[in-house]
């Protein structure tokens, strides 16, 4: 017996980044690192003033002194909001943007602030234990670093999860976009934190879970089906 064909499936929706980091509802992980980062500086710059510099020094001495006399660590996390003048928080939040974005449209939202914190305090503790000496290296590099190096991680071990299109992409736009974007803040900067982040994010990243919805990109994947067909004609 004939009969009404099923309709076809529909394709599921290819998630976008935008949608992603700026949601209409609530706040993303790279929203709330932006925020956080912005606000501590400009209270720390409008508390200091033209004294900002001095005062940032004498902070971070004794931070310094107490985690190598007291193992007072936990100053470290401070480090991670703070930033050495309007330029250095400028660059600072343009790199987190671009590096927080891509780990958690990939892995989520919890994942990235789990990496952010994690590769932080491994830069922080290269930097402190390759300095020798006071002060506290201060800024998010470390951070912004780990989470590069953990969606560099990720994307080449879960390489095989991504479509065609995603693929092409990554490789073609998104990596060179990311070297051009980073090796400039290696001037001038504490090299130690910022290898000490990029290390431990490239290890969060290997152990980072694939958030469901870049399955549901490798599901669309037209591009492919269009290269296959130009090779077979």
């Amino acid at each position: 017996m004939g009969g009404t064909p099923a309709p076809p499936a529909e394709e599921p929706e290819a998630p976008r980044v935008r949608d992603v980091v700026f949601p209409k509802r609530g706040f993303s992980a790279t929203e709330s690192l932006l925020g956080v980062n912005l606000i501590v500086s400009a209270v720390l710059f409008g508390v200091g003033g033209a004294g900002y510099p001095s005062m940032l020094r004498e902070m971070t001495n004794a931070w310094w002194e107490s985690a190598d006399s007291r193992h007072t660590y936990g100053w470290w996390i401070a480090t991670l909001f703070m930033h050495a003048d309007p330029g250095h928080l400028l660059r600072n939040l343009l790199a987190l943007l671009a590096a927080s974005s891509s780990v958690e449209f990939l892995a989520g939202r919890r994942a990235t602030w789990v990496t952010y914190f994690v590769a932080g305090i491994g830069g922080a503790w290269a930097s402190y234990a390759g300095r020798g000496g006071p002060p506290l290296s201060v800024g998010a590099s470390g951070a912004i670093f780990g989470l590069l190096g953990a969606a560099v991680a990720f994307i080449v071990r879960r390489r095989g999860t991504f479509n065609y299109a995603h693929r092409w992409k990554v490789w073609r736009v998104y990596v060179p976009l990311f070297v051009l974007l980073f090796l400039p803040a290696l001037a001038n900067a504490d090299v130690r934190a910022h290898a000490g982040g990029f290390a431990t994010g490239l290890l969060v990243g290997v152990v980072l879970p694939p958030h469901p919805r870049v399955r549901r990109l490798a599901a669309v994947d037209s591009l492919e089906d269009e290269a296959t067909h130009s090779t077979e004609e």
